[in-house]
């Protein structure tokens, strides 16, 4: 789930394009510490795979290889001292020459981060940038279907390879070893039709990720290479199953949950990571089949994090009590266009767990108004909108739903009212989002008892779900580093009980990005991953931890400082995560069944 970030004005990023690449910034996935298995192996995660549900995933990027092609060294044809691109080489078949298809070029990963990375554009990198060979001489990376290459393919493409830059001067010696990747860490990717692509038969094919979610997400579980890039991910011997998300136009907005959880299920995978944050038309209390199985599987062992939702400050959210009799309204604003679509859908829910009856009037923006709704569903008219309702309930809670359009696709610009009246003292929680199902609130609540203290995003609810938070780190356009992320939902579950979990470096993280990229990665999207690496070096040292085994020692391996206040808490759950304290912890204090 991505936080959608206001673009700040261009000239004010180039100003300050400079500053940030003068300042030593935080890479949260870099262990201050080296950790080492029972066996005495480097923990990054090895043997643990990660189910994600997310927009998909960048096959190609080099990240996303291990370096198991073999090892090598390369050859300085022009007997200069240094790596002369075009002209230098490596021998790969171990011939002792170099053939014009082991010619070495770099890829020079492009750097959205403004700089922060500290990298020299122009020039090789070795923390950084990719080797590979140029085997056609075109001066570029050629990879995929497209230019002839097959699933049996080292690394998809042209031979990639790392420099071991031993000495970490940042530059190629001669008789510096060379990496060569080749399998992909991705195992295999369901995509948004269900058609499933497999490392060995079809990964190759996989389709693009749709936005780069998955790509950034994955880049800080285990993208590159330990001590390597100087930002990798916390696990990078770790391997990934993408589940892609297929959103529609109305909610619910993800109608094949769960076929994508059972399928990760059936994956056997050790961790489940949820990337996705809804909130309409759901009943946000653990009680969803795909919550149930989400439950279930946590009781198999099977490790259950997500990110808490970016929902916090959006104005979508109003929890209100009406006594008997009350009649409450609640107003929105709906604009003519949302994320650059035409709006012409908003939709709201309205929970509550009493057992009350409960009637709705909606007043459309020309004025006109709906008869008085309690209960079956139907389409009403109101002037020109057509008003779709429906009363549901789960086991706890009670939903009335909304669904509003105007006649021959119009946009739904203007104020929507909605009179709620009960018959005795309840409690409500009332949703609203659009056609854009942004975290912006780009359609939002005006009047009402506007709260940020239950914003918590399904599927996250699901009990078992270790809910994440965020907090700043590197810097924070209006929130201080160390301090909650402004956006971070937080509060409490709609049936009682802290919603967050744990809180982790969220705001300016950077990441992998598709097509060759480093970007800035923030939101609760980048906090739930940090958690997932954590909880991938644990699996590696004991394979036999439980959800409830992992759970017990993030929590109690947690830190506190004078932003997080007393723990635990609304905002910031037990505490946030320390990645080093919690490995610590199951080394040397942690017995099972504890």
């Amino acid at each position: 789930m991505k936080r959608k970030i206001l673009i700040t004005p261009l000239v004010c990023l180039i100003c300050t394009q400079f500053v940030f690449s003068q300042v030593k910034y935080e890479f949260t996935t870099i262990l201050k510490e080296k950790f080492t298995d029972k066996s005495g192996s480097i923990l990054t995660g090895k043997g643990v795979v990660v189910g994600d549900v997310d927009s998909g995933i960048d096959v190609f990027h080099p990240m996303f290889f291990f370096a198991d092609g073999g090892e090598f060294t390369w050859v300085d044809v022009d007997n200069d001292e240094k790596l002369t691109f075009g002209t230098d080489g490596v021998d790969l078949n171990g011939d002792g020459k170099i053939s014009a298809n082991e010619i070495l070029r770099y890829i020079e990963i492009r750097d959205n981060t403004y700089g922060m990375l500290g990298g020299n554009s122009k020039t090789y990198n070795p923390d950084l940038d990719f080797l590979y060979t140029d085997v056609n001489n075109n001066k570029r990376r050629d990879y995929g279907i497209k230019s002839g290459f097959k699933e049996s393919d080292a690394s998809y493409g042209e031979q990639l390879l790392i420099l071991r830059d031993e000495n970490k001067n940042g530059r190629a010696d001669v008789g510096e070893k060379l990496s060569a990747l080749k399998t992909s860490k991705v195992r295999a990717v369901r995509e948004r039709n269900g058609n499933v692509r497999r490392r060995g038969t079809d990964l190759i094919e996989t389709e693009e990720d749709s936005s780069g979610h998955g790509t950034g997400v994955a880049g800080l579980i285990l993208g590159g290479h330990y001590g390597v890039q100087k930002n990798h991910g916390i696990a990078p011997d770790a391997e990934i199953i993408i589940s892609s998300v297929d959103y529609d136009y109305t909610p619910r907005f993800v109608r094949d949950f769960p076929e994508i959880i059972t399928f990760l299920r059936e994956e056997k995978i050790n961790i489940l990571l949820f990337e996705d944050g809804e909130w309409m038309w759901e009943f946000m209390d653990g009680s969803s089949p795909e919550e149930q199985l989400t439950n279930q599987m946590a009781r198999d062992g099977i490790t259950i994090i997500g990110g808490a939702g970016n929902f916090t400050g959006a104005k979508m959210m109003i929890i209100d009590t009406l006594e008997a009799g009350e009649t409450v309204l609640l107003e929105a604003d709906a604009p003519s266009t949302s994320e650059q679509k035409k709006n012409d859908g908003v939709f709201y829910s309205i929970l509550w767990r009493e057992n009350s009856n409960l009637s709705f009037t909606v007043e459309s923006p020309d004025k006109n108004k709906t008869t008085e709704l309690s209960s079956g569903s139907g389409i009403e008219k109101s002037g020109a909108y057509n008003i779709s309702y429906a009363k549901t309930s789960s086991n706890e809670t009670n939903m009335f739903r909304l669904g509003c359009s105007k006649n021959d696709s119009g946009t739904v610009k203007g104020r929507w009212k909605i009179n709620v009246k009960a018959d005795k003292r309840t409690i409500i929680w009332a949703y609203v989002v659009d056609v854009s199902q942004s975290w912006g609130g780009t359609s939002h609540w005006v009047s009402g008892n506007i709260s940020d203290e239950s914003t918590m995003c399904f599927p996250s609810t699901a009990d078992s779900c270790m809910a994440i938070g965020a907090y700043v780190v590197n810097f924070g356009w209006f929130d201080k580093i160390g301090d909650i992320c402004s956006y971070s939902s937080k509060g409490y579950r709609i049936k009682g009980g802290l919603a967050v979990t744990l809180t982790a470096p969220g705001h300016s993280t950077f990441s992998c990005e598709k097509d060759n990229g480093w970007q800035i990665f923030s939101g609760t999207s980048s906090a739930a991953p940090h958690v997932v690496g954590t909880a991938a070096l644990l699996l590696q040292y004991d394979n036999t931890l439980t959800h409830a085994d992992i759970r017990q020692i993030l929590i109690n391996s947690a830190s506190s400082d004078n932003f997080t206040g007393t723990l635990p808490n609304p905002t910031w759950g037990y505490g946030k995560l320390d990645k080093e304290a919690a490995v610590k912890f199951l080394m040397n204090n942690f017995k099972k069944n504890n």
